[in-house]
């Protein structure tokens, strides 16, 4: 179990340090450890890359920059950042709600200036930290590959499919980590899933 977890410790380490190239190596574990299905897990990553264009082709005629990050999970994206108007918010809300097979849409994007990158360079350290923390601080309740983390201007959206237990100890860690402001926690609740690793 040790070495399992200095594995997946390494490989977010140079994740971090190297980009996305990484993401392949982890690729295979990741899903097996995954609670979607394969082919929802398939589905989650082609909205995913449907969304991009939509996305710019709105923010991209706009004076004022924005700038957002999405994740999607079993169907539901979830889309953080900054936008210059509650238009162009409820523009981008419409635009997912409209793409093949999205479930929900967690529009969280703030209608203000677009984070400069000491921010962004920030919320990439609280993540690591958070997902560091979860491998490290392992109770048998939440499983780190059960959780995903995407931080937003100090705020943790923790996404996956998780029963109470597990969802409890991911917020606790999240709240006592490093530089985070709020926690908000999108999971789907199911009490039958149990940890097999």
């Amino acid at each position: 179990m040790k070495s399992y977890k200095l594995f997946i410790l390494f490989i977010l380490f140079i994740s971090q340090l190297i980009g996305c190239a990484p993401s392949t190596i982890i690729a295979i574990p990741a899903s097996i450890a995954d609670r979607r299905t394969t082919e929802v897990q398939v589905i989650d990553n082609k909205i995913f890359l449907a969304a991009w264009s939509p996305i710019q082709a709105i923010t991209d005629n706009e004076k004022q920059k924005s700038h957002f990050n999405i994740i999607v999970y079993n169907k539901a994206v979830v889309i953080v950042g900054q936008v210059p108007t509650k238009e162009v918010k409820n523009k981008i809300t419409d635009v997912l709600s409209k793409l093949e097979n999205v479930k929900t849409v967690h529009n969280k994007t703030e209608v203000s200036k677009a984070n400069k990158l000491k921010q962004r360079a920030k919320d990439t350290i609280t993540t690591s930290n958070v997902k560091t923390r979860l491998f490290l601080e392992l109770k048998n309740e939440v499983h780190p590959m059960h959780v995903k983390i995407m931080t937003e201007n100090d705020v943790i959206y923790l996404l996956g499919i998780v029963n109470e237990k597990e969802a409890d100890e991911a917020i606790q860690i999240a709240k006592s980590s490093k530089g985070v402001k709020l926690v908000v926690p999108l999971f789907e609740l199911d009490q039958d899933v149990k940890n097999k690793y």
